[in-house]
């Protein structure tokens, strides 16, 4: 794990949610539970929060689902209803009130107190409070938890529609549900039933906590924080306190710093029996602002709010705020239509990523395991990540760490590639849905706008799903009311009573902007990937705002390995097949290392190893237009940063953690002030790129040098640095330089105060046009400090492509790997082991220049 000395450190003003008082107690029910198959009653122990998949994997009844192409062999176990229970001790004496709050059960489950029916949950996004105050007895309890299978339960949901609805990615197949794509029927995670790159695991289970709350006279249900006029002297905070109260009386509300204690405001209050809200407002004096990634500090706000009764404290809750203002600007201009977010008063290019799901089963997502991959996006310069649609509402932790890294979060709701049903349960279950999860989520400084769902508009209107399914105009008609219903009506509606953040109705916005995708609103940009379109396409298609886009590649070998049998460690075998779930994925993949690269797929380290190259640069070459064409575009979102399983796919970090060359390119290509080339019909137009929010200077140089290391043609000017914009800086005709191009690297180097604070290559040729030397001397230095780190220092009388540096029985992280190194160029680079070892550790390199024919 490249993070994996990292460790969490639970704050206080980084904890979200209740803290123990004097009449307010929780208790977690997660100890002694068991669970069987409903038709056989074979008790096991079980682990929760968790899943049926994962407790019977730890008892050995079933093999590894990740193993080759045992996911096949598992598909049974979605068709079979489940039971978990446990027995916990209710020691309370002295109590009004008690509930059982349950904040994620995947999916169709009926739960039990004491053999007493409380609860028929149908959805897992949903969080369920049930009062069991007449029901739990003091003493010892009994909860049991019938989960039905989600395929008997879709089952005849589906054949009630009437008509098919569409689901690309539900791989129906594997699951052998015919022709019925039962995802769309039920409200649990879409890429449990399959995706481009997951596998077809339909879950259930427990998979967050079950809280017992125990109170009497009030309690705090939740709290809206609103923010106005912010000022350098002044911010006022609007305190809206959602509480429940069992008997009237007199409250006291009080707001205080939770760490430093100073009381913001006190008030109090006459409450009836019942839920209500109670409004209280305060003032932050010279407020700290809240920054994204790169602009400035985190700052946050620890808020504690109590509620009091005659000076005893019934209730309490610490939260973190952030002072900041944010919006998603959709304005007409001169060009279509403007898509930019809006923070603090600047429009911010927005540098980052798309999230899945960090796991197939969602128990395994550790909290170390989250932080790692937040903070591997913060460490590549991100300020942005999108969490995408058909997986879940992550929880609390991942926003926290958000706020904490500083990456806005653009927040899908749980809707992707697909269309669903329209009848009313199904559509107050999703309002009900969308309320739990704004309330939960709208106070994080982190959380930016919302989305309606993935690719349903483009679905709908581009892809010409309606005369694949064969629908009726009748069917159609409906089919696109209830989406209209869904998502420009009901969604928006239950959004916007409980949070103001803007609204945006479905990525990209095809139905309205779908003749003009460079122009106005966001897009997603897939003909690169699927082909025969080269890098240069992403150059003539330029949006407003780049949501998705990207290249896949193979994990590290060393990874594969643990997942197919070792004479399957290669490209084409059925266990390595099974870990590519894109249609066309191998050959797609190997068609551009053809193109590119020249190489063919026998040798399967050598495949992977150019297979992460090629996203690499393919990225980064997106990445660097999208910036070279600020304002117009104001956004790269690529797709994606993390994998759920061990696969091929777009992700720039694998399964286990590893950082693939694409995410060390996209560090670089992120960074805040950058120089980029484009080549431009036989002219090398070189821009400067700066995210700052203030002018700059800089001394750019411009070499182009050989593969020996001699100079071409040098030039030096200073260069101004807009504030947040790219500029063009320099430009050199072709036909100024040798008109054999395939040994010669143009290098760019940005310089403030003697120190250089960006340098990139560019190459006018395909990379299997280079005249890479295999002849090379490369001179390493590897020291071992005291603290567990390694030094490593290189340098080599050629330059050298792709110079791949790589621990052979040690995990570890890299300041940089995958990298260019110029002729007599000193280059010094820290390797950190993922644990401590006593050992000796050694590395093996490895360069491009090995792989391909040499063209002298």
């Amino acid at each position: 794990m490249r993070f994996g000395q990292n460790k969490i450190l639970l704050l206080l003003f980084m904890m979200i949610g209740w803290q123990l008082s004097a009449q307010t107690i929780e208790q977690k029910i997660t100890a002694d539970w068991k669970f069987a198959q409903a038709d056989r009653k074979e008790w096991l122990d079980a682990k929760v929060p968790g899943c049926v998949h994962t407790d019977l994997l730890r008892h050995k009844k079933i093999a590894d689902p990740f193993f080759g192409e045992n996911e096949k062999k598992v598909q049974w176990i979605d068709k079979k209803d489940w039971i978990y229970k446990t027995s916990f001790n209710n020691s309370i004496e002295d109590t009004q009130k008690q509930e059982l709050i349950f904040e994620g059960l995947d999916t169709y489950a009926d739960v039990y107190l004491n053999d007493k029916k409380i609860l028929s949950a149908d959805n897992m996004f949903r969080s369920w409070t049930v009062d069991v105050s007449h029901i739990i007895k003091k003493g010892k309890n009994e909860i049991k938890i019938y989960f039905h299978s989600p395929i008997k339960k879709g089952t005849p949901l589906w054949d009630a529609v009437g008509y098919p609805l569409y689901a690309i990615n539900d791989d129906a197949k594997t699951g052998n549900t015919g022709d019925r794509k039962l995802s769309v029927m039920t409200r649990k995670a879409g890429y449990h039933y399959g995706w481009d790159w997951g596998p077809r695991l339909v879950t259930s289970g427990i998979y967050r906590p079950i809280t017992l709350k125990s109170w009497k006279n009030s309690r705090i249900d939740n709290i809206r924080y609103t923010q106005s006029n912010i000022t350098a002297k002044n911010v006022d905070v609007k305190t809206e306190v959602n509480i429940k109260s069992v008997i009237p009386g007199n409250i006291e509300v009080v707001i205080l710093d939770a760490v430093k204690g100073k009381k913001y405001a006190s008030e109090f209050y006459n409450v009836k029996e019942g839920d209500q809200t109670l409004a209280l407002d305060f003032k932050i004096k010279n407020p700290k602002l809240w920054w994204s990634n790169g602009l400035g500090d985190q700052h946050l706000y620890p808020i504690k709010v109590q509620i009091k009764s005659d000076g005893q404290l019934l209730d309490e809750n610490v939260q973190n705020i952030g002072i900041r203002t944010v919006e998603l600007v959709t304005e007409k201009d001169q060009i279509g239509e403007s898509f930019k977010i809006r923070l603090n008063g600047h429009d911010i290019f927005m540098k980052g990523t798309n999230y899945i799901p960090g796991d197939m089963f969602l128990d395994r997502v550790s909290d170390e395991k989250m932080e790692e991959t937040i903070k591997a996006c913060a460490d590549a310069n991100m300020n942005m990540i999108r969490v995408w649609g058909g997986g879940t509402y992550e929880k609390d932790l991942f926003y926290d760490l958000c706020d904490k890294y500083g990456l806005l979060v653009w927040q899908d709701f749980m809707f992707a590639c697909s269309l669903y049903p329209g009848d009313e349960a199904f559509v107050e279950n999703v309002k009900q849905e969308v309320k739990d999860n704004v309330i939960r989520l709208r106070n994080h400084p982190s959380l930016a706008m919302w989305c309606g769902n993935n690719e349903i508009e483009w679905a709908w209107f581009g892809w010409g799903i309606q005369k694949e399914l064969n629908l009726s105009e009748a069917d159609s008609t409906k089919i696109i009311n209830d989406y209209f219903r869904l998502f420009t009506k009901e969604i928006p509606d239950v959004l916007h009573q409980h949070d103001d953040k803007d609204y945006w109705a479905s990525s990209p916005y095809f139905r309205k902007y779908g003749d003009h995708l460079e122009t106005k609103g966001d897009r997603h940009l897939w003909d690169v990937w699927k082909g025969p379109k080269p890098m240069d396409y992403y150059k003539t298609h330029v949006p407003r705002f780049m949501s998705e886009y990207g290249y896949q590649s193979f994990p590290e070998v060393q990874v594969m390995k643990k997942y197919v049998k070792e004479d399957e460690v290669n490209l084409w075998s059925k266990g390595m097949r099974n870990h590519q779930k894109a249609k066309y994925g191998n050959k797609r993949i190997m068609k551009n290392l053809t193109r590119e690269f020249g190489i063919d797929g026998k040798d399967f380290e050598k495949f992977t190893y150019i297979s992460q190259l090629y996203q690499g640069y393919d990225l980064k070459f997106a990445i660097e237009t999208h910036r070279r064409n600020m304002p117009h575009c104001m956004g790269s979102l690529y797709w994606q940063v993390n994998d759920c399983w061990p696969v091929a796919s777009w992700a720039s970090i694998d399964y286990e953690g590893n950082w693939k060359s694409a995410h060390y390119r996209i560090q670089d290509a992120y960074k805040n002030k950058i120089s980029t080339v484009s080549l431009d019909e036989g002219v090398y137009n070189i821009y400067v790129v700066s995210d700052e929010l203030k002018d700059e200077s800089a001394e750019l140089k411009v070499q182009v040098l050989d593969f020996d290391g001699n100079t071409v043609l040098e030039q030096k000017k200073k260069v101004a640095l807009k504030a947040n914009t790219s500029s063009l800086a320099h430009s050199i005709k072709a036909e100024d330089l040798p008109e054999q191009k395939n040994n010669l690297v143009m290098v760019t180097t940005l310089t403030q105060k003697n120190k250089i604070i960006h340098r990139n290559e560019f190459y006018s040729v395909k990379s299997k046009d280079l005249a890479l030397s295999k002849d090379y001397d490369l001179q390493k230095e590897v020291t071992a400090n005291s603290d567990g780190s390694y030094t490593i220092k290189l340098s080599s009388n050629k330059l050298l492509r792709g110079v791949r540096v790589n621990s052979k029985d040690h995990s570890g992280c890299l300041t940089d790997n995958y990298f260019d190194l110029l002729p007599r160029e000193v280059k010094v680079i820290n390797w950190v082991p993922s644990k401590e070892s006593n050992t000796n550790v050694s590395f093996d390199f490895h360069t491009l220049n090995d792989e391909q024919k040499t063209n002298l």
